[in-house]
């Protein structure tokens, strides 16, 4: 079967075979850069209880959409944190999409806070940047009420997926960037560790390579093309983590080599920029698979869940008590 999108990589233009995307995806991971592919560990196991808090308002005065469940450890703190982010093309889905349904509980389990959370989506308000500003208010918000659920502000990771994915990068590469700020926490220093992508949109850009009656072409531009008109010169540009990587923070990507809505080369893309500015970067591609992975009970998703718990332990070491934690904003 031959994939009808056209895959890029460097300067180099080719339709892929899914034969060819199986070897590519070992050729990648042979050549450095990409991380191999690694057999699933436990991903059910639970070490610790954890209570969960249903529609956390992170804005005032709340509303219906910017809420999200949290989920606290009980467990000794201040514990390192996750702020998660589902998909859904920026115009649907909801903090009970089957992909972060399945992570949050066990990343709590496992000692880390997750804040699982809505933003406002297409024709919600939520069109770019708005939905960023969202994604940084929640960050404030976590930062912000620290001491109240023991959350250690220097180790909190946005991690998304596909559409929340873009946000989650968003998020934390603008930060030193001064770019898209918390509206409603203007004086919270924002801080992330790190941040993660599941078949994350990198370069909007690339929406120049599909067909204009597309579902994606069209989600795209509903989603950007205001701010496009804005700023012409830069517009698509500006709503992509590429172009932000000089001022990118740890990362992990993790891709299917086989993602038609989403293609592979976001993923090498955004590694070699992060690492051209010397950002450390970890792309882990998985052949044969497509979109959305983590929404799927198969062993795609243990192989997603088992590269994101590797790399969060080589951040910081969940289920241990952090060695300092930074004084949370009163």
């Amino acid at each position: 079967m031959t994939y009808h999108w056209t895959q890029r990589l460097g300067k180099v233009n080719f339709p892929l075979s899914s034969s060819t995307l199986s070897l590519v995806g070992i050729l990648l991971c042979l050549l450095g850069g990409l991380a191999p592919v690694a057999l699933a560990t436990d991903v059910s196991a639970s070490r610790v209880q954890y209570k969960l808090l249903h529609h956390v308002s992170y804005v005032h005065p709340s509303d219906h959409i910017r809420n999200g469940q949290l989920y606290l450890p009980d467990s000794s703190g201040p514990h390192p944190a996750i702020l998660l982010m589902h998909g859904g093309g920026w115009a649907h889905g909801s903090d009970h999409n089957a992909g972060v349904s399945f992570l949050a509980p066990r990343l709590a389990a496992r000692g880390w806070v997750v804040f699982n959370i809505n933003y406002r989506l297409v024709r919600q308000g939520g069109e770019f940047p708005k939905d960023v500003e969202d994604a940084k208010n929640a960050l404030a918000w976590m930062i912000l009420h620290a001491k109240q659920y023991q959350i250690n502000t220097q180790a909190i990771i946005p991690v998304g997926l596909s559409a929340g994915a873009h946000l989650a990068l968003m998020a934390a590469y603008t930060i030193k960037a001064h770019q898209f700020p918390a509206t409603q926490y203007p004086h919270v220093p924002l801080h992330v560790k790190a941040a993660v992508g599941f078949y994350t949109p990198t370069d909007s850009s690339f929406v120049k390579l599909l067909p204009h009656n597309s579902w994606a072409y069209k989600i795209l531009t509903r989603y950007a093309g205001a701010w496009v008109k804005l700023h012409p010169r830069h517009g698509l540009m500006r709503a992509s983590p590429v172009f932000y990587a000089r001022d990118g923070v740890p990362t992990l990507l993790i891709q299917g080599l086989a993602d038609r809505l989403v293609p592979a080369f976001q993923a090498t893309e955004m590694a070699a920029a992060l690492k051209k500015n010397a950002v450390p970067a970890q792309v882990v591609m998985i052949p044969n698979i497509g979109h959305a992975f983590m929404s799927f009970p198969d062993k795609s998703r243990a192989v997603g869940f088992s590269a994101l718990l590797k790399f969060l332990h080589q951040q910081f070491p969940s289920g241990r008590k952090p060695v300092a934690a930074a004084a949370a904003v009163q």
